[in-house]
């Protein structure tokens, strides 16, 4: 190593010391990439958020579809209206549940859709100051943007209210058919109560206003 060094210098070839002298300026670009990684953690909260909506929502409709086979298969056997009305209740309370997840999700997203678009304003604003004052009016408006559900939303929205309504149905048919001797209970006047209050949920998502002051 020494002979080597040695025999360098007694040459006269010059040493390199790019490599000393480039490594400092390389490594200086990397301030301005802080300022745009500040927003990836917003973003992947969002998209996080997105997605979890996303999936309650799908499993929402996964159990309406299943409690209506359910309400299907029932209909092929003539079973005891005590068994009957009971049966329907707990059905009922499960579609209250399943109403409930399909009406927050469905709020969360409308809510991240309209957060979208008022952050495009704000982009579009930041980028040419010289914007019209509309934008400003947009931005500022208090009023909560309406909830426009797609033709797939309302369609689910209006077939959870349908099974409420078929389930209110056999409940009172089961009373009917037992007569006098038909007692009515806790049980059946839940089933009535949680079939109710589908229904009025079903309704409050279809009023863009009334959905709006939907908890997320």
């Amino acid at each position: 190593m020494i002979i080597g060094a040695a025999s360098s210098l007694l040459s006269g070839t010059p040493i390199d010391r790019s490599a000393r002298t480039s490594a400092p300026v390389a490594s200086q670009p990397a301030a301005p990439e802080a300022a745009g990684d500040a927003s990836d953690p917003l973003a992947s909260l969002a998209n996080f958020v997105e997605s979890a909506a996303q999936s309650r929502k799908a499993f929402a409709e996964e159990r309406l579809k299943h409690l209506k086979e359910q309400m299907n298969t029932l209909a092929l056997f003539n079973l005891a209206p005590g068994f009957l009305a009971g049966h329907s209740a707990r059905m009922a309370k499960e579609l209250e549940a399943a109403a409930g997840d399909f009406a927050s999700s469905f709020k969360t997203l409308s809510d991240l859709g309209a957060e979208a678009m008022i952050g495009a304003v704000f982009a579009k604003l930041f980028a040419d100051p010289a914007l019209p004052a509309a934008y400003l009016d947009v931005i500022d408006a208090e009023a909560p943007a309406p909830l426009v559900m797609k033709a797939e939303d309302a369609e689910t929205a209006a077939s959870f209210a349908d099974t409420a309504r078929r389930l209110r149905f056999v409940v009172d048919l089961a009373e009917d058919a037992h007569g006098d001797r038909f007692t009515p209970s806790d049980t059946a006047q839940g089933a009535r109560e949680s079939t109710s209050r589908v229904v009025d949920l079903m309704a409050r998502l279809a009023t863009p206003q009334m959905a709006a002051d939907l908890p997320r």
